[in-house]
This record gives C-alpha cells, structure tokens and sequence, in this order.
C-alpha cells in the first residue's frame, strides 16, 4: 500500500544509517537545488546515463579513463577548476552527441546519492518530473522514504518543498504536506529566500531558480541501478 515512512531532511540524518537500512527500501532522492534537478534535465535531453561521484577526484579520474564523458559539478556553487560544465540545469537541455555519458559531483546531492546506494530502487526527483516519480510510486503500491539532500550538514527548506508537493500530490499526509501548502502560493519567494537560493544570487545564478521550479518539464524517471549508473527511465 503507498505509504511515505519517512522523510530524511539533512545529512546528518540520512548518513547516520547503517548501509543494512536501505536494503529493500524505495527511495526518492531531491536535491532540488540542483543536482536533482540538473540531472532530470541532462537524462531528460539525451544524456545516455550519469554517474554521480561524492568527491571531485573520483569524478575527474572517471571523466579521465571514460573519453566523451562530460564532467561537471560544483564546489561553493561553482565548477571546479578543469570541469567542462557545472551543476546550472540549463547547461544540460542542448542534446549531446548519442551515447554521451555525465559524471557529476556536488556538495550535496551526489553525497545523498552515494549515500542510499544499497536501496532496492533510487528515484531521482525534482519539481521537473514530480508528476512521473508519484505515477511510479501510485502504480507500485510503494512504500517509501524520501531523501532531501540538504544544504552542508543543514535542512534545505527547498528540498522539503518538493519533497511535501509529491506527499500532496498522493494524497499523504505528512509534516511536509502541511509545509507545501503553507508555501505553495509563493514558492518563487520561498526558494528565494533559502540559503542556496541566496547563495545562487549572489553567484549570479539566479536563473536556476526559474528552472528548477519549473513543473513536470521532462516525462523522465532517472533511477540510480546497483552498478552506480543512473538511466533515464520513461513512464510506462
């Protein structure tokens, strides 16, 4: 029967399980802002899959031994030194060439990723495929927990938002439902006003926001396999 068991909203909450606890488990990763999000868009456009990877080096060793892998992420919002592209979702809608592969590295979201690999199906949502993640979960019976990413070891009150928007979508009740609702008629002013919507600001990355924010844009479900490969899924 659907269900939301729980919600994990921080770091310290999530990477406190042993790896013993997801085995079995559902699971929907959100890091809205933006790996989640960037992603749902590089799948959603034509990547043939991504990896996600907890630090740089990891990722650029990857990047080095895979030729045609587009590496990209972020350290402080922006793309480390040497990195082809950084964790903005726009940099990702242009089709690449057939075949091209993502390895991604975030502060957060690739963090949460690596986190729950011993789950038995990880889901990767944003608002940009919301729609997709709840039809899979309405038509598997789920019972599920939902991942938000965070922000450092601290809550991120956007990953929350859509982490409650799925809930209500549902029709769950849950903590984070009651959340989504108290904020869904100014979710633009919400995002704004968190810490990384801040920060995205004053990098002058404002315009993610607009993006990430954006509902149901690509009819995609990445789901992250055991063999730490993320595909671009489509609904049945």
């Amino acid at each position: 029967m659907l269900h939301l068991a729980r919600v994990f909203y921080q770091p310290t909450e999530y990477e406190s399980e042993p790896p013993a606890y997801w085995k079995g488990k559902t699971v929907v990763v959100i890091d809205v802002l933006r790996a989640t999000s960037t992603l749902v868009t590089a799948l959603g456009s034509g990547y043939a899959e991504a990896r996600c990877f907890r630090e740089v080096a990891a990722a650029r060793s990857y990047a080095a031994d895979h030729p045609g892998a587009v590496l990209a992420g972020e350290r402080e919002g922006l793309p480390p030194e040497g990195f082809e592209k950084g964790n903005s979702p726009g940099e990702f809608v242009q089709a690449p060439v057939a075949g091209t592969a993502l390895a991604l590295t975030t502060t957060n979201g690739t963090r949460a990723l690596e986190s729950v690999r011993g789950a038995e199906r990880i889901l990767v949502g944003s608002f940009l495929n919301l729609h997709v993640v709840a039809d899979f979960l309405q038509k598997a019976g789920a019972v599920f927990e939902v991942v938000c990413s965070g922000t450092g070891d601290a809550f991120a009150l956007e990953d929350a938002l859509v982490a409650g928007a799925l809930a209500e979508l549902l029709h769950l009740e849950h903590a984070v439902a009651a959340l989504y609702r108290s904020c869904a008629g100014s979710l633009g002013e919400a995002f704004r006003a968190s810490r990384n919507g801040r920060r995205l600001k004053a990098l002058g990355l404002d315009g993610d926001l607009d993006w990430c924010l954006q509902r149901d844009r690509f009819p995609v479900l990445p789901m992250l396999g055991r063999d730490g490969v993320i595909r671009p899924t489509k609904p049945s």
